[in-house]
Protein backbone atom coordinates (compact mmCIF):
# COMPACT_ATOMS: atom_id res chain seq x y z
CA UNK A 1 0.00 0.00 0.00
CA UNK A 2 1.37 3.43 -0.38
CA UNK A 3 3.59 5.59 2.32
CA UNK A 4 2.47 7.66 5.17
CA UNK A 5 3.61 10.58 2.97
CA UNK A 6 2.30 9.20 0.02
CA UNK A 7 -1.33 8.61 1.88
CA UNK A 8 -1.32 12.01 3.30
CA UNK A 9 -0.56 13.52 0.04
CA UNK A 10 -3.57 11.67 -1.93
CA UNK A 11 -5.62 13.15 1.13
CA UNK A 12 -5.02 15.99 0.73
CA UNK A 13 -5.46 16.18 -2.79
CA UNK A 14 -9.15 14.92 -2.75
CA UNK A 15 -10.33 17.18 -0.08
CA UNK A 16 -8.96 19.87 -2.38
CA UNK A 17 -11.42 18.56 -4.88
CA UNK A 18 -14.22 18.02 -2.81
CA UNK A 19 -13.85 21.54 -1.24
CA UNK A 20 -14.46 22.55 -5.33
CA UNK A 21 -17.22 19.93 -5.54
CA UNK A 22 -19.29 21.22 -3.21
CA UNK A 23 -18.55 24.34 -3.30
CA UNK A 24 -20.14 24.63 -6.72
CA UNK A 25 -22.72 22.68 -5.96
CA UNK A 26 -23.82 24.80 -3.36
CA UNK A 27 -23.47 27.54 -5.77
CA UNK A 28 -26.00 26.02 -8.30
CA UNK A 29 -28.47 25.97 -5.52
CA UNK A 30 -30.48 28.66 -7.30
CA UNK A 31 -30.65 26.73 -10.55
CA UNK A 32 -32.10 23.96 -8.84
CA UNK A 33 -34.96 26.00 -7.15
CA UNK A 34 -35.78 26.99 -10.31
CA UNK A 35 -36.33 23.28 -11.85
CA UNK A 36 -32.85 23.49 -14.15
CA UNK A 37 -31.82 19.79 -12.62
CA UNK A 38 -32.29 17.21 -14.83
CA UNK A 39 -34.25 15.62 -12.57
CA UNK A 40 -36.80 17.73 -14.14
CA UNK A 41 -37.24 15.21 -16.78
CA UNK A 42 -37.93 12.22 -13.66
CA UNK A 43 -40.33 14.30 -12.27
CA UNK A 44 -42.66 15.33 -15.00
CA UNK A 45 -42.92 11.56 -15.36
CA UNK A 46 -43.64 10.90 -11.75
CA UNK A 47 -46.41 13.46 -12.16
CA UNK A 48 -48.06 12.12 -15.39
CA UNK A 49 -47.80 8.35 -13.71
CA UNK A 50 -49.01 10.28 -10.32
CA UNK A 51 -52.58 11.79 -12.05
CA UNK A 52 -53.20 8.47 -14.53
CA UNK A 53 -51.73 9.55 -17.81
CA UNK A 54 -49.43 6.45 -17.72
CA UNK A 55 -50.34 5.50 -21.24
CA UNK A 56 -49.88 9.03 -22.62
CA UNK A 57 -45.85 8.94 -20.66
CA UNK A 58 -44.41 9.50 -24.30
CA UNK A 59 -46.90 12.02 -25.23
CA UNK A 60 -44.43 15.41 -25.98
CA UNK A 61 -46.87 18.00 -25.66
CA UNK A 62 -48.47 16.11 -22.36
CA UNK A 63 -44.66 16.33 -20.75
CA UNK A 64 -44.34 20.23 -22.28
CA UNK A 65 -47.87 20.76 -19.71
CA UNK A 66 -46.98 19.04 -16.87
CA UNK A 67 -43.02 20.08 -17.28
CA UNK A 68 -43.99 23.37 -17.92
CA UNK A 69 -46.34 23.79 -14.70
CA UNK A 70 -43.61 23.74 -12.12
CA UNK A 71 -40.63 24.58 -14.02
CA UNK A 72 -41.73 27.36 -16.32
CA UNK A 73 -38.74 29.55 -15.79
CA UNK A 74 -36.05 26.63 -16.39
CA UNK A 75 -38.22 25.60 -19.46
CA UNK A 76 -37.59 29.39 -20.47
CA UNK A 77 -33.95 29.80 -19.56
CA UNK A 78 -33.22 26.06 -22.52
CA UNK A 79 -36.44 27.45 -24.46
CA UNK A 80 -37.36 23.29 -24.41
CA UNK A 81 -38.32 21.30 -22.20
CA UNK A 82 -36.24 18.35 -20.42
CA UNK A 83 -37.77 15.32 -22.35
CA UNK A 84 -38.16 11.95 -19.90
CA UNK A 85 -37.16 9.52 -22.70
CA UNK A 86 -35.74 6.84 -20.45
CA UNK A 87 -37.25 3.25 -20.57
CA UNK A 88 -40.96 3.10 -19.31
CA UNK A 89 -39.93 0.43 -16.46
CA UNK A 90 -37.83 3.28 -14.60
CA UNK A 91 -41.20 4.88 -14.31
CA UNK A 92 -42.17 3.35 -11.23
CA UNK A 93 -39.02 4.37 -9.49
CA UNK A 94 -39.93 7.74 -10.14
CA UNK A 95 -44.17 7.65 -9.66
CA UNK A 96 -44.60 7.88 -6.04
CA UNK A 97 -42.44 10.77 -5.80
CA UNK A 98 -45.77 12.93 -8.37
CA UNK A 99 -47.13 12.98 -4.84
CA UNK A 100 -44.64 16.17 -3.71
CA UNK A 101 -43.60 19.29 -4.70
CA UNK A 102 -40.82 19.45 -7.01
CA UNK A 103 -38.38 20.94 -4.45
CA UNK A 104 -39.57 18.31 -2.11
CA UNK A 105 -39.18 15.33 -4.48
CA UNK A 106 -35.72 16.44 -5.40
CA UNK A 107 -35.04 16.32 -1.66
CA UNK A 108 -35.98 12.93 -1.19
CA UNK A 109 -34.28 11.44 -4.25
CA UNK A 110 -31.29 13.18 -3.31
CA UNK A 111 -31.47 11.47 0.16
CA UNK A 112 -31.99 8.32 -1.96
CA UNK A 113 -28.84 8.88 -4.13
CA UNK A 114 -26.90 9.25 -1.08
CA UNK A 115 -28.03 6.01 0.20
CA UNK A 116 -27.34 4.24 -2.31
CA UNK A 117 -23.61 5.92 -2.77
CA UNK A 118 -23.39 4.99 0.89
CA UNK A 119 -24.17 1.47 0.30
CA UNK A 120 -21.64 1.39 -2.63
CA UNK A 121 -19.36 2.03 -0.22
CA UNK A 122 -20.04 -0.53 2.75
CA UNK A 123 -20.28 -3.22 -0.40
CA UNK A 124 -16.74 -2.51 -1.53
CA UNK A 125 -15.31 -1.69 1.56
CA UNK A 126 -16.50 -5.39 2.66
CA UNK A 127 -15.04 -6.77 -0.59
CA UNK A 128 -11.84 -4.85 -1.30
CA UNK A 129 -8.65 -6.23 0.98
CA UNK A 130 -6.63 -2.99 0.63
CA UNK A 131 -8.90 -0.33 0.01
CA UNK A 132 -11.02 -1.80 3.01
CA UNK A 133 -8.62 -1.01 5.37
CA UNK A 134 -8.96 2.74 4.74
CA UNK A 135 -11.81 4.62 7.19
CA UNK A 136 -14.87 4.99 6.25
CA UNK A 137 -14.21 9.15 5.97
CA UNK A 138 -11.65 8.57 3.15
CA UNK A 139 -14.52 6.88 1.45
CA UNK A 140 -16.55 9.38 1.85
CA UNK A 141 -13.88 12.02 0.82
CA UNK A 142 -13.21 10.13 -2.36
CA UNK A 143 -16.65 10.06 -3.30
CA UNK A 144 -17.50 13.58 -3.11
CA UNK A 145 -13.98 14.33 -4.64
CA UNK A 146 -14.84 12.28 -7.60
CA UNK A 147 -16.61 15.10 -10.06
CA UNK A 148 -19.23 12.98 -12.14
CA UNK A 149 -20.54 11.76 -9.00
CA UNK A 150 -20.97 15.08 -7.48
CA UNK A 151 -22.57 16.43 -10.87
CA UNK A 152 -25.06 13.05 -10.42
CA UNK A 153 -26.35 14.28 -7.20
CA UNK A 154 -26.92 17.77 -7.62
CA UNK A 155 -28.46 17.04 -10.87
CA UNK A 156 -30.99 14.31 -9.88
CA UNK A 157 -29.16 12.00 -12.28
CA UNK A 158 -29.82 8.06 -11.89
CA UNK A 159 -26.47 7.52 -12.48
CA UNK A 160 -26.01 6.08 -8.76
CA UNK A 161 -28.14 3.61 -9.43
CA UNK A 162 -26.17 2.18 -12.11
CA UNK A 163 -23.05 2.81 -9.74
CA UNK A 164 -24.37 0.08 -7.43
CA UNK A 165 -25.86 -1.99 -10.44
CA UNK A 166 -22.20 -2.53 -10.98
CA UNK A 167 -21.18 -3.26 -8.12
CA UNK A 168 -23.22 -6.14 -7.16
CA UNK A 169 -22.45 -7.55 -10.94
CA UNK A 170 -18.48 -7.05 -10.04
CA UNK A 171 -19.10 -8.72 -6.40
CA UNK A 172 -20.80 -11.40 -8.12
CA UNK A 173 -18.16 -12.31 -10.51
CA UNK A 174 -15.63 -11.92 -8.32
CA UNK A 175 -17.24 -14.75 -6.68
CA UNK A 176 -17.99 -16.75 -9.27
CA UNK A 177 -21.19 -16.16 -9.40
CA UNK A 178 -22.19 -15.43 -13.25
CA UNK A 179 -26.04 -15.55 -12.93
CA UNK A 180 -26.29 -12.42 -10.21
CA UNK A 181 -23.19 -10.38 -11.95
CA UNK A 182 -25.70 -11.00 -14.97
CA UNK A 183 -28.85 -10.05 -13.32
CA UNK A 184 -27.24 -6.85 -11.84
CA UNK A 185 -26.34 -5.95 -15.49
CA UNK A 186 -29.49 -6.46 -16.40
CA UNK A 187 -30.99 -4.51 -14.04
CA UNK A 188 -28.54 -1.66 -15.05
CA UNK A 189 -30.56 -1.06 -18.50
CA UNK A 190 -32.69 1.57 -17.65
CA UNK A 191 -28.78 3.17 -19.18
CA UNK A 192 -29.13 0.10 -21.66
CA UNK A 193 -25.81 2.33 -23.92
CA UNK A 194 -23.52 2.00 -20.79
CA UNK A 195 -24.46 -1.50 -20.33
CA UNK A 196 -24.87 -3.22 -23.49
CA UNK A 197 -21.44 -2.62 -24.29
CA UNK A 198 -19.91 -3.95 -21.53
CA UNK A 199 -22.24 -7.21 -21.61
CA UNK A 200 -21.13 -8.04 -25.46
CA UNK A 201 -18.30 -9.91 -24.67
CA UNK A 202 -20.19 -12.55 -21.97
CA UNK A 203 -22.43 -12.97 -24.99
CA UNK A 204 -19.49 -13.56 -27.77
CA UNK A 205 -17.97 -15.88 -25.09
CA UNK A 206 -21.26 -17.37 -24.63
CA UNK A 207 -21.16 -17.06 -20.98
CA UNK A 208 -24.36 -18.72 -20.31
CA UNK A 209 -24.99 -18.47 -16.71
CA UNK A 210 -24.23 -14.37 -17.16
CA UNK A 211 -26.31 -14.41 -20.35
CA UNK A 212 -29.18 -16.03 -18.23
CA UNK A 213 -29.14 -13.73 -15.40
CA UNK A 214 -28.78 -10.68 -17.95
CA UNK A 215 -31.88 -12.00 -19.94
CA UNK A 216 -34.51 -12.97 -17.19
CA UNK A 217 -33.79 -9.39 -15.81
CA UNK A 218 -33.86 -7.77 -18.96
CA UNK A 219 -37.73 -9.86 -19.56
CA UNK A 220 -38.69 -8.74 -16.04
CA UNK A 221 -38.07 -5.02 -16.71
CA UNK A 222 -39.76 -5.21 -20.34
CA UNK A 223 -42.89 -6.32 -17.89
CA UNK A 224 -42.90 -3.89 -15.68
CA UNK A 225 -42.39 -1.30 -18.48
CA UNK A 226 -45.70 -2.91 -20.18
CA UNK A 227 -47.49 -2.90 -16.74
CA UNK A 228 -46.64 0.78 -16.22
CA UNK A 229 -47.86 2.24 -19.60
CA UNK A 230 -49.55 -0.47 -21.23
CA UNK A 231 -49.09 -0.87 -24.90
CA UNK A 232 -49.84 2.07 -26.15
CA UNK A 233 -47.08 3.77 -24.09
CA UNK A 234 -44.46 0.90 -25.08
CA UNK A 235 -45.00 0.61 -28.42
CA UNK A 236 -44.82 4.84 -28.22
CA UNK A 237 -41.18 4.42 -26.51
CA UNK A 238 -38.81 3.91 -29.74
CA UNK A 239 -40.69 6.71 -31.27
CA UNK A 240 -40.11 9.10 -28.71
CA UNK A 241 -37.10 8.51 -28.23
CA UNK A 242 -36.02 8.34 -31.87
CA UNK A 243 -38.24 12.10 -32.46
CA UNK A 244 -36.40 13.38 -29.36
CA UNK A 245 -32.94 12.26 -30.35
CA UNK A 246 -30.35 15.08 -31.18
CA UNK A 247 -27.38 13.73 -33.21
CA UNK A 248 -24.33 15.73 -31.85
CA UNK A 249 -21.23 13.91 -32.48
CA UNK A 250 -19.14 16.66 -30.50
CA UNK A 251 -18.98 17.56 -26.66
CA UNK A 252 -19.28 13.92 -25.40
CA UNK A 253 -16.31 12.17 -23.88
CA UNK A 254 -16.39 9.02 -25.66
CA UNK A 255 -15.48 7.48 -29.10
CA UNK A 256 -17.88 9.23 -31.17
CA UNK A 257 -16.90 12.94 -29.48
CA UNK A 258 -13.31 11.94 -30.13
CA UNK A 259 -13.77 10.99 -34.00
CA UNK A 260 -15.41 14.10 -34.44
CA UNK A 261 -12.27 15.89 -33.66
CA UNK A 262 -9.49 14.07 -35.28
CA UNK A 263 -11.53 13.87 -38.73
CA UNK A 264 -11.13 17.34 -40.28
CA UNK A 265 -14.60 19.02 -41.42
CA UNK A 266 -14.01 17.61 -45.18
CA UNK A 267 -14.07 14.43 -43.69
CA UNK A 268 -17.06 14.38 -41.48
CA UNK A 269 -19.26 11.54 -43.93
CA UNK A 270 -16.72 9.32 -42.66
CA UNK A 271 -17.44 9.69 -39.17
CA UNK A 272 -19.60 6.36 -39.05
CA UNK A 273 -17.40 3.92 -40.63
CA UNK A 274 -14.49 5.32 -38.65
CA UNK A 275 -16.45 5.02 -35.55
CA UNK A 276 -17.82 1.69 -35.96
CA UNK A 277 -14.15 0.44 -36.73
CA UNK A 278 -12.76 1.97 -33.51
CA UNK A 279 -15.70 0.62 -31.49
CA UNK A 280 -15.05 -3.29 -33.49
CA UNK A 281 -11.31 -2.70 -32.34
CA UNK A 282 -12.28 -2.13 -28.72
CA UNK A 283 -14.50 -4.81 -28.51
CA UNK A 284 -12.68 -7.62 -29.94
CA UNK A 285 -9.85 -6.06 -27.42
CA UNK A 286 -12.31 -6.33 -24.54
CA UNK A 287 -13.80 -9.65 -25.40
CA UNK A 288 -10.06 -11.38 -25.69
CA UNK A 289 -9.27 -9.40 -22.12
CA UNK A 290 -12.03 -11.49 -20.73
CA UNK A 291 -11.47 -14.64 -22.40
CA UNK A 292 -7.65 -15.04 -20.36
CA UNK A 293 -9.47 -13.13 -17.31
CA UNK A 294 -12.30 -16.00 -16.82
CA UNK A 295 -9.21 -18.25 -16.23
CA UNK A 296 -7.08 -15.87 -14.50
CA UNK A 297 -6.27 -14.86 -11.19
CA UNK A 298 -8.84 -12.09 -9.26
CA UNK A 299 -6.24 -9.55 -10.09
CA UNK A 300 -6.98 -10.26 -13.68
CA UNK A 301 -10.47 -10.17 -13.11
CA UNK A 302 -10.26 -7.06 -10.92
CA UNK A 303 -8.29 -5.05 -14.11
CA UNK A 304 -10.55 -6.42 -16.88
CA UNK A 305 -13.88 -5.19 -14.84
CA UNK A 306 -12.47 -2.08 -14.43
CA UNK A 307 -10.92 -2.18 -18.02
CA UNK A 308 -14.85 -2.70 -19.04
CA UNK A 309 -16.26 0.28 -17.31
CA UNK A 310 -13.60 2.14 -19.36
CA UNK A 311 -14.62 0.77 -22.58
CA UNK A 312 -18.76 1.18 -21.83
CA UNK A 313 -18.00 4.73 -21.14
CA UNK A 314 -16.27 5.00 -24.51
CA UNK A 315 -18.49 3.18 -26.54
CA UNK A 316 -21.77 4.62 -25.16
CA UNK A 317 -23.71 6.61 -27.94
CA UNK A 318 -24.94 9.01 -25.61
CA UNK A 319 -22.17 9.88 -22.72
CA UNK A 320 -22.67 13.28 -20.20
CA UNK A 321 -20.64 13.81 -17.27
CA UNK A 322 -22.91 11.99 -14.53
CA UNK A 323 -22.46 8.64 -16.92
CA UNK A 324 -19.10 8.83 -15.97
CA UNK A 325 -20.31 8.11 -12.10
CA UNK A 326 -19.59 4.39 -12.82
CA UNK A 327 -15.83 5.15 -13.24
CA UNK A 328 -15.33 5.94 -9.83
CA UNK A 329 -15.73 1.86 -9.64
CA UNK A 330 -13.05 1.61 -12.38
CA UNK A 331 -10.68 3.77 -10.32
CA UNK A 332 -11.36 1.94 -7.00
CA UNK A 333 -10.42 -1.09 -8.40
CA UNK A 334 -7.52 -0.09 -10.18
CA UNK A 335 -6.08 1.27 -7.39
CA UNK A 336 -6.56 -1.86 -5.42
CA UNK A 337 -4.50 -3.52 -7.66
CA UNK A 338 -1.90 -0.94 -8.73
CA UNK A 339 -0.83 -0.37 -5.40
CA UNK A 340 0.60 -4.00 -5.27
CA UNK A 341 1.91 -3.64 -9.12
CA UNK A 342 5.69 -4.14 -9.05
CA UNK A 343 6.55 -2.79 -12.31
CA UNK A 344 7.02 1.07 -11.30
CA UNK A 345 6.33 2.08 -14.52
CA UNK A 346 2.87 0.75 -15.53
CA UNK A 347 1.67 1.68 -12.20
CA UNK A 348 2.76 5.38 -12.54
CA UNK A 349 0.75 5.28 -15.61
CA UNK A 350 -2.26 4.12 -13.95
CA UNK A 351 -1.63 6.35 -11.07
CA UNK A 352 -1.51 9.45 -13.36
CA UNK A 353 -4.93 8.37 -15.47
CA UNK A 354 -6.71 8.25 -11.70
CA UNK A 355 -5.23 11.67 -10.84
CA UNK A 356 -6.69 13.09 -13.80
CA UNK A 357 -9.92 11.67 -13.64
CA UNK A 358 -10.34 13.26 -10.53
CA UNK A 359 -9.38 16.59 -11.46
CA UNK A 360 -12.34 18.60 -10.86
CA UNK A 361 -10.59 21.74 -12.63
CA UNK A 362 -10.16 19.37 -15.85
CA UNK A 363 -13.96 18.88 -16.05
CA UNK A 364 -14.85 22.26 -14.85
CA UNK A 365 -12.28 23.89 -17.96
CA UNK A 366 -13.69 21.10 -20.27
CA UNK A 367 -17.46 22.19 -19.35
CA UNK A 368 -17.81 25.43 -19.97
CA UNK A 369 -20.64 26.58 -21.11
CA UNK A 370 -20.51 27.67 -25.14
CA UNK A 371 -17.15 25.96 -25.47
CA UNK A 372 -17.81 22.94 -24.27
CA UNK A 373 -14.59 20.31 -25.18
CA UNK A 374 -15.23 17.16 -23.25
CA UNK A 375 -14.58 15.36 -25.63
CA UNK A 376 -11.22 15.25 -24.69
CA UNK A 377 -11.67 13.54 -22.14
CA UNK A 378 -11.99 10.64 -24.35
CA UNK A 379 -8.23 11.11 -25.32
CA UNK A 380 -7.55 10.44 -21.52
CA UNK A 381 -10.21 7.35 -21.10
CA UNK A 382 -8.19 6.04 -24.65
CA UNK A 383 -4.88 6.10 -22.97
CA UNK A 384 -6.40 5.17 -19.42
CA UNK A 385 -7.97 1.59 -21.55
CA UNK A 386 -4.68 0.86 -23.18
CA UNK A 387 -2.79 1.08 -20.01
CA UNK A 388 -5.30 -1.09 -18.39
CA UNK A 389 -5.20 -3.75 -21.15
CA UNK A 390 -1.47 -4.37 -20.69
CA UNK A 391 -1.91 -4.24 -16.64
CA UNK A 392 -4.30 -7.10 -17.19
CA UNK A 393 -1.92 -8.76 -19.69
CA UNK A 394 1.04 -8.76 -17.75
CA UNK A 395 -1.35 -9.91 -15.08
CA UNK A 396 -2.46 -12.47 -16.79
CA UNK A 397 1.03 -13.81 -17.98
CA UNK A 398 2.36 -13.68 -14.44
CA UNK A 399 -0.63 -15.63 -13.22
CA UNK A 400 0.56 -18.78 -16.05
CA UNK A 401 4.13 -17.98 -15.68
CA UNK A 402 5.28 -16.76 -12.11
CA UNK A 403 8.29 -14.67 -12.13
Amino acid sequence: MLSTKSRKLLTTYLAAMAFINVFLAGHSWRGVLAGLPDFSSFYTAARIMHEGNASHLYNAQLQEAVQTSFAAPAVTQRNAILPYNHPPFEAWLFAPLGRFSFLTAYLIWLAFNLGLLFSVILLLRRHLEQLGRESIYTWLLACFAFYPIVIALLQGQDSILLLLCYTIAFISLSRDDGFRAGTGLGLGLFKFQLVLPFFIPFLLLRRSRVILGFSLAAVMLGFAGLLAVGWRGFIGYPAFVTQTEQVVWGGMPNLRGLVSVLLPRVLAHWNSGVLAICSAALLAALTYAWSKALAGSGACRTLVFALSLVAAVLLSYHLYLHDLSVLFLASLLVFEVASSCQRTWLQSSLYTCLVLLFCSPIYIALSLRNHQQLQVLAGILLLFFIFLLKAAAVEARDFRHPP
